[in-house]
C-alpha cells in the first residue's frame, strides 16, 4: 500500500487502518461466508519456498461444492504461489509485493490490487500512473509461458474515497469547497490501461466471486 500526501504518522496510522480494515480474506469472511470458506493453504512438504513462508496465504472453497477454487495471498508470499501453481519465478530486479493477489483457479486469472490511502496532496500522478506500468510487469511474470492461453493478469486500485472523491480545496475567497471530480482525468487513464478501480470496498464480482 501506498502511503502519500501530509500528515505524517497520523497519515502511516490511517493509511494501517484502510489496509487492515480492507483485507481481502477479512472481507470474504464477512460478506461472502455463505458462499466460501477460507482455509489456511498447505504448501507440499517437498516445496522449496521463494521467501519464508507465513499465514498470508488462504485458499477459497466454495461452500455448495466443497471446491477449491483460489488462493489468496499478498506481499511476498505471492512468488511463493506463483512457484508452486505455476512453476514460475520472478524475472525483474525488484521484488514486487502486491497488496492483494487472488489467483482465480478456475478462470485461469490473477488479480492484483494495490490499495492507495491519501490524506492531502501528493506526488499523486506519478503514484497513480505507475499502476499502468505495475500491470505490466506483473504480467511479464507469466509471458514467460511459451504456450497459450498465458494467464491474464487483471489489475485494480483501492482507493479512500474521502480523498479521492471528495477532495477539498478552497476557491478565490478562501472558502473550503469539495470538489468529487477533481481527479477524473487521473482515473480515466487507468480505465483506458484497462486498470479497475474501487473505492473503499470490493467489487466481488471483479475477482469472479
Amino acid at each position: 500500500m501506498i502511503k502519500g500526501g501530509s500528515g505524517g504518522e497520523k497519515t502511516n496510522l490511517n493509511g494501517l487502518t484502510f489496509e487492515n480494515s480492507t483485507d481481502l480474506v477479512s472481507k470474504i469472511n464477512d460478506d461472502l461466508s455463505d458462499k466460501y470458506e477460507i482455509k489456511e493453504h498447505i504448501f507440499p512438504k517437498s516445496f522449496k519456498s521463494v521467501f519464508k513462508k507465513n499465514k498470508n496465504i488462504w485458499d477459497v472453497y466454495r461452500k455448495d461444492e466443497d471446491k477449491k477454487i483460489g488462493i489468496i495471498t499478498k506481499k511476498k508470499q505471492f512468488y511463493n504461489v506463483l512457484r508452486e501453481i505455476y512453476n514460475l519465478e520472478n524475472i525483474h530486479s525488484k521484488t514486487w509485493e502486491p497488496d492483494e493477489a487472488f489467483f482465480n483457479l478456475e478462470r485461469g486469472t490473477v488479480f492484483i490490487v494495490e490499495k492507495k490511502f491519501q490524506t492531502g496532496p501528493g506526488s499523486v500522478d506519478e503514484k497513480l500512473f505507475g499502476f499502468n506500468a505495475k500491470r505490466i510487469i506483473y504480467q511479464e511474470i507469466f509471458n514467460q509461458e511459451d504456450k497459450e492461453p498465458n494467464i491474464p493478469i487483471e489489475f485494480a486500485t483501492l482507493l479512500n474515497s474521502s480523498y479521492w472523491l471528495h477532495r477539498k480545496y478552497k476557491d478565490e475567497n478562501g472558502v473550503e469547497k469539495v470538489k468529487s471530480n477533481y481527479y477524473h482525468d487521473y482515473f480515466n487513464s487507468l480505465r483506458n490501461n484497462g486498470i479497475r478501480i474501487m473505492f473503499d470496498k470490493y467489487d466481488y464480482w471483479w475477482f469472479g466471486l
